[in-house]
């Protein structure tokens, strides 16, 4: 019940942000407008924030969804690997799972995007994902989506394999934020313990 209520309250919160950001500024097309939604400062804020933690693979293109007023863009996500899982649900390593990606709010007019344009779409690849998520009444089950549209961390080296890498593996901010631009295994298995304490 506290995640029906916890995925309520955050999805009203990014509406109300959404909203009064896209009556003003829905036409701008300079990425700086955006900066109304959440961007995390550090590793362990991004782990206290998200229920599911994993690296995943994007390896088709995105449909398109509206839940009430909200859009998202829906992905396949393969699991590679599971860092740390909080919700009730099993979430095996294999499985394919759907991450619903808020991008807006549609007016009645118009979609106001909470996302910049560099930001429209995530290519094919490897990921870590910071998840979060609860049951939609609308859609009738639960969905998954990440904590932030402004940080999206992509294996560094498309080249080297997950399971080469074991604790070695590096994601960069494709989305070149400030806050965090790398995150590498170790560092971010140091903050899921601290998070567990």
């Amino acid at each position: 019940m506290k995640k029906k209520y916890g995925f309520i309250i955050t999805a009203a919160l990014i509406v109300g942000i959404g909203t009064a950001w896209g009556y003003q500024e829905y036409n701008q097309r300079d990425s700086h407008g955006y900066a109304l939604t959440k961007t995390y400062k550090s590793i362990d804020e991004s782990v206290e924030n998200s229920k599911l933690i994993i690296n995943g693979t994007i390896a088709s293109d995105f449909s398109e969804e509206k839940v009430g007023e909200l859009v998202y863009q829906v992905y396949d996500v393969k699991v590679n690997k599971i860092y740390n899982n909080d919700f009730d649900k099993e979430i095996k390593e294999g499985d394919t799972i759907q991450m619903y990606r808020l991008i807006g709010y549609d007016t009645g007019k118009d979609i106001a995007k909470i996302v910049s344009n560099k930001a429209k779409k995530i290519d094919n690849g490897d990921y870590l994902f910071f998840l979060n998520g609860g049951y939609s009444e609308t859609l009738k089950k639960e969905i998954l989506s990440p904590n932030t549209p402004n940080q999206l961390f992509k294996v560094e080296d498309a080249n080297k394999s997950l399971s080469a890498q074991s604790n070695s593996t590096e994601y960069k901010d494709v989305l070149e934020s400030d806050a965090i631009p790398k995150i590498t295994e170790t560092e971010l298995m140091k903050a899921i313990d601290k998070a567990k304490k």
